[in-house]
């Protein structure tokens, strides 16, 4: 029933506010006993609030500005290019060379999308008065926190942590579209541009499940087959989509990303180990959206 009357509430309560004020001017010219007028006061107080539509769920994320927006995709942008950078190296010149020519085409065209994804969001960043230098990353991120181990030692565990990179971007990238929409026309351009490059990262996402299922045989396929496979896939209060399915990918809010992203970028340790070392590991806490 609620819903129904969100349309009017803003002027019930006007209605109720004004019988209040005139309930206390009516008080000061009368001699009603003044404890009264307080108790009626007190009940027009708490009808009106009662009726007040709750804030949806979404409503308690952060709201970033088009500008933080940009940024925050910018990093997010970096550390996938510099992922990528790696795995190509590896792949040339170090422990992935026996890697199949398919993966390391792959690899070499999805760090050219990524790379070029930074050049292009670094360019609407100035245009908007931000500094694209000033988003660093460490030196050495530690992705080996995605895992518990190095995620260059091999093709299997390369495309898994992969999956995982796609996967957080694609989700981080739709979290950011109600910040944007609600920035009116000074988040239009920035939207345009996010949701050209949230295609491409959800492209890559399924690009890296095909090569899985193809070359290492493992139980993927290019689209969802498990929503909890996904990350941030499960429903959440106050939306009208049921999300929980495998026909729905999931979103994830900045502070969420976030969260997942801070063990990456913090310096890899030199004596970190390549495996069974890492927080996770320590911890027996499973990595989100991998299986």
């Amino acid at each position: 029933m609620k819903p129904l009357l969100n349309p009017i509430m803003p002027r019930l309560i006007h209605e109720l506010q004004s019988a209040a004020q005139r309930l206390v001017t009516f008080t000061k010219e009368s001699s009603i006993n003044l404890s009264r007028t307080v108790l009626a006061l007190m009940f027009l107080l708490l009808f009106s609030l009662s009726w007040m539509a709750p804030a949806p769920a979404y409503a308690q994320s952060a709201t970033l500005t088009p500008r933080q927006v940009v940024e925050y995709a910018l990093t997010l942008e970096k550390l996938e290019a510099d992922f990528y950078r790696r795995a190509v190296a590896e792949a040339q010149t170090g422990r992935l060379t026996s890697a199949p020519d398919i993966a390391k085409a792959a690899l070499v065209s999805y760090g050219q999308d990524e790379a070029q994804h930074v050049v292009d969001l670094s360019a609407v960043l100035k245009s908007i008065g931000g500094n694209p230098d000033s988003i660093q990353l460490p030196a050495n991120p530690n992705y080996s926190a995605i895992l518990g181990r190095d995620p260059f030692a091999n093709p299997t565990d390369l495309l898994l942590a992969g999956q995982y990179v796609e996967d957080l971007g694609v989700a981080a990238y739709k979290g950011q579209v109600q910040n944007l929409l609600a920035a009116g026309e000074a988040g239009k351009v920035v939207l345009a541009g996010a949701l050209a490059i949230h295609s491409v990262e959800a492209r890559h996402a399924a690009g890296i499940r095909y090569l899985r299922q193809t070359l290492l045989g493992t139980n993927v396929r290019p689209w969802i087959t498990d929503p909890k496979s996904v990350i941030y896939n499960e429903n959440r209060s106050g939306s009208p989509i049921p999300f929980g399915s495998e026909a729905f990918d999931g979103y994830a809010t900045e502070s969420e990303v976030l969260a997942l992203v801070k063990p990456i970028l913090t310096t890899q340790q030199s004596n970190a180990a390549p495996s069974g070392e890492s927080e996770n590991a320590q911890t027996g806490t499973e990595v989100r959206g991998l299986w």
